[in-house]
């Protein structure tokens, strides 16, 4: 019988270990109990890598260091009464907040948007105008030289115009 380990692992140290220091199978932590252990590991110096939540609650906080709510918490607020037809009870600095703000995302949201017929639309525009030149110029010198010259040599003194 062949020792298949042996051929999977070369060396002792390669097998690796999977999984989270101190964690059973089958037992699920709450988050305070996950928060408490953090701190501890965090304290003790051990490097320590936040979860997903953990993430996400740093990159999106509701309320600033102060307590008061984030401008994109109030705006988010806002936008709930605003939809559900509650603006009656807005204050007027809560309506100033949202109309400021919305006409900023929407100026924002201008700047980003993706137009692909912006490319057609002004190539178009740069061919006709570079067409109308070149016709112009084409009439231009038909002009000077089938109507021009020929009035200019039918006069009785040509040559005096034509040194002027």
């Amino acid at each position: 019988m062949r020792d298949y380990l042996a051929a999977i692992f070369k060396k002792p140290e390669d097998a690796g270990h999977h999984g989270v220091k101190g964690m059973r199978w089958g037992i699920v932590r709450s988050d305070a109990q996950i928060s408490n252990d953090t701190q501890k590991r965090h304290s003790s110096g051990e490097k320590v890598t936040p979860s997903a939540k953990a993430k996400a609650a740093v990159a999106h906080p509701t309320h600033n260091p102060d307590g008061s709510e984030t401008s994109a918490t109030r705006y988010a607020r806002l936008s709930e009464q605003v939809k559900a037809g509650n603006t009656g009870v807005m204050s007027e600095p809560d309506l100033r907040f949202f109309n400021a703000r919305t006409e900023a995302l929407a100026k924002v949201n201008k700047l980003n948007e993706k137009n692909p017929s912006w490319l057609t639309s002004t190539s178009k525009k740069v061919l006709q105008q570079a067409a109308q030149n070149t016709m112009q110029s084409i009439a231009d010198g038909v002009a000077k030289k089938y109507i021009s010259g020929p009035l200019l040599e039918a006069l009785p003194d040509a040559s005096a115009l034509r040194k002027n």
